[in-house]
């Protein structure tokens, strides 16, 4: 090593220099994203967010702490609609999976831009008025949220034959259907004039189901009344099954991380004045506690560089959705 620095010392001063340029430019773009979609803690989410009720609803707690939370509950398998008796009560079952992580992000966006966002179904139509009704809102930000994450680099080597966006419980939003691809769960809604809670859904049995549970938050929206109007929808992710296979059996090796199976995010928006919106993006991850059916619990997870990345990549999605708003393509 010491005799290359000496032998090239113009390559090593032009490697530092570019090294130095990165850095400099790395953090000064992080910095700007953390001003523009700066994180904010769940306490700050609406009160009806179904992210929310997912991650604070009672529970066994996990003994594990989770990357950008101070605590969470454990989770079942999902089930679907059959998590619930006949009455609508969560049913007890088997913890079988915990909460690795979670970032929320937030911004706040010009009300006009936002509403008049065409989505697929409405692009080459006219503008007639604005729809500023939250359900509304937080559709056109899902809408540019997938827009502009469609027309960057990702999309061109993991989206494959993805449809219009719809807003039916089990529809393809992105990814490989087959692979790693990702969902909507549902929708719900929080207003003084009408409200809808989301229920876990049925699924069709031709798309693959969220890895795990994922509850009902009619309890949080009935005690919401007083908040400003607000909404959401929900999405699901799931990692392919023979990549957890291979990340598990280095796991098993001594590798002391692991890959989380996949996990939801949630899309809101809320109208916060006459001329501004707030939209926020929440990403929570889940993970197996038996990992290649181990009878013990195991609660690895990515390293806190891992996650750091994970936030960062959240953070340049949300910032290219707001960008994209404000410019109304």
């Amino acid at each position: 090593m010491i005799s290359f620095i000496q032998n090239q010392p113009r390559l090593v001063t032009s490697l530092l220099s570019l090294g130095a340029i990165g850095a400099a430019a790395a953090y000064l773009a992080k910095r700007e994203l953390d001003r523009t979609c700066p994180r904010v803690p769940i306490s700050a989410l609406p009160k009806a967010s179904a992210a929310r009720n997912f991650v604070q609803r009672p529970g066994e707690p996990s003994p594990k702490p989770s990357w950008g939370l101070e605590s969470s509950t454990l989770l079942s398998s999902w089930n679907g609609r059959s998590d619930d008796d006949d009455d609508g009560n969560k049913t007890e079952r088997e913890s079988t999976h915990w909460i690795p992580s979670f970032v929320a992000l937030q911004a706040d966006v010009p009300l006009s831009f936002l509403a008049q966002y065409k989505t697929s179904e409405s692009k080459g139509a006219p503008i007639q008025g604005r729809d500023e009704d939250a359900l509304s809102l937080t559709k056109n930000f899902l809408a540019a949220f997938l827009d502009a994450r469609a027309a960057g680099p990702e999309a061109w080597f993991l989206d494959k034959d993805v449809p219009p966006l719809s807003f039916a419980p089990g529809s393809h939003l992105f990814g490989d259907s087959a692979g790693l691809g990702a969902f909507l769960l549902g929708t719900w809604r929080s207003s003084p004039e009408q409200s809808t809670h989301f229920q876990p859904p049925d699924l069709p049995s031709n798309v693959p189901h969220p890895v795990s549970e994922f509850p009902s938050n009619e309890a949080v929206i009935s005690h919401s009344a007083g908040e400003a109007a607000a909404a959401g929808a929900i999405m699901y992710w799931k990692v392919p099954e023979e990549t957890v296979r291979m990340a598990d059996t280095l796991a098993a090796w001594g590798l002391p991380w692991r890959l989380m199976l996949g996990g939801f995010q949630e899309f809101m928006a809320e109208k916060v004045s006459d001329t501004v919106a707030r939209v926020t993006y929440v990403s929570v991850e889940s993970a197996h506690l038996y990992p290649g059916r181990t009878p013990k619990r195991d609660f690895k997870t990515l390293p806190w560089v891992g996650y750091q990345l994970h936030v960062f990549y959240a953070q340049v999605l949300l910032y290219k959705a707001v960008m994209r708003l404000q410019t109304g393509q």
